[in-house]
């Protein structure tokens, strides 16, 4: 498994958010040496020359690719922006709601990740494991980073739980309250409706 990374970043020399700037794509004037072919047609070239040097048997994932330039060529795309062991807001804002609205591309455009999900003492337990459950019944890629400081007996039973369920070929989740809200809560997850709390403050 190869994850590539900050690729579009190396070749605009911004992040996504940046690129409406007032002064242009890409910053002091950047331009590519051939003036006759776009961004997309570069990059949709550099995402192929990665897969054909990576070989068949790789695994790639592309993190800061185009989504769509790169189907085809990436196995895994990362959708969303980085999830934290240290601020839980940061994880639901880009873990749960990547979730809920690009996992609509998994295995159309390639397998959809969310992210990690982090296990951390700086994160209380209580949330870190709904994010857990949600991402291995999701039927898209499981990722964990954990810090063994986190750990105790339902933290690790957790674990076990959540890679058991990730596994198995389960339809992806399907997010119900998506209409309401930016970070859904009440899922349906294998046919069952499941209601996670996702509020740091309860």
């Amino acid at each position: 498994m190869i994850k590539h990374d900050f690729s579009t970043y190396d070749v605009t020399g911004r992040w996504g958010f940046e690129m409406n700037s007032p002064d242009g794509f890409s910053p002091n004037g950047w331009a590519y040496a051939d003036s006759t072919r776009t961004t997309a047609e570069i990059l949709t070239d550099f995402y192929r020359v990665i897969r054909e040097a990576a070989g068949p048997d790789v695994l790639l994932i592309g993190c800061n690719t185009v989504g769509h330039l790169a189907a085809g060529l990436v196995d895994i795309q990362r959708t969303g922006d980085d999830t934290s062991a240290s601020d839980w807001d940061r994880t639901r804002r880009m873990g749960v709601n990547t979730l809920a609205f690009r996992s609509v591309h998994h295995n159309t455009l390639y397998a959809t990740d969310a992210d990690c999900v982090p296990i951390s003492p700086r994160i209380p337990a209580r949330l870190s494991l709904q994010w857990l459950d949600l991402v291995a019944r999701s039927g898209t890629p499981l990722f964990l980073s954990i810090d063994p400081a986190a750990c105790d007996a339902e933290t690790d039973q957790a674990i076990r739980n959540a890679l058991a369920a990730a596994v198995k070929n389960a339809p992806p989740a399907e997010p119900l309250d998506w209409l309401d809200t930016a970070i859904p809560g009440r899922w349906k997850l294998q046919g069952e409706e499941v209601t996670y709390d996702w509020n740091e403050w309860c």
